[in-house]
């Protein structure tokens, strides 16, 4: 079971395309369930704001400071117009309780995200040994 499913598209609040939703170092009292629209995933550096992630339906993000109750790491934004399932932190410690499945779900993604970031380290590392060795 995952967090979204067809019965969901039509619940949630509205966002118009272009809102802020968080920013880097917002106390973070929330995560978004996307149910229709995109949302993108940024951070700051010191060569200009990079895009983490774009996400779209059935994607959830926001989670890492409702679960760590540490600042936000990232800012996210709509790209479209958006309908999310705002979801407190007292909302998803009832659903994790009730729903071990969506626990798992939760845990499943955030797995994959961790492999993906692997890679992109892995791929940064080896250009770097390369640019390394051309000099």
């Amino acid at each position: 079971m995952g967090l979204a499913g067809s019965a969901y598209k039509d619940v949630g609040k509205e966002f118009p395309k272009g809102t802020i939703l968080f920013k880097e170092g917002d106390e973070g009292k929330e995560m978004y369930l996307i149910n229709s629209g995109e949302v993108r995933l940024s951070r700051k550096t010191s060569h200009g704001d990079v895009v983490l992630a774009r996400l779209g339906f059935g994607e959830f993000f926001g989670e890492m400071s409702v679960i760590t109750n540490q600042p936000r790491t990232i800012s996210a934004e709509t790209v479209t117009d958006c309908r999310l399932n705002v979801i407190t932190k007292d909302i998803l410690e009832t659903l994790v309780a009730g729903k071990p499945l969506v626990a798992l779900s939760i845990l499943k993604k955030l797995m994959f995200r961790l492999e993906d970031a692997y890679d992109h380290i892995e791929d940064l590392y080896v250009k770097h040994i390369k640019l390394d060795k051309e000099k």
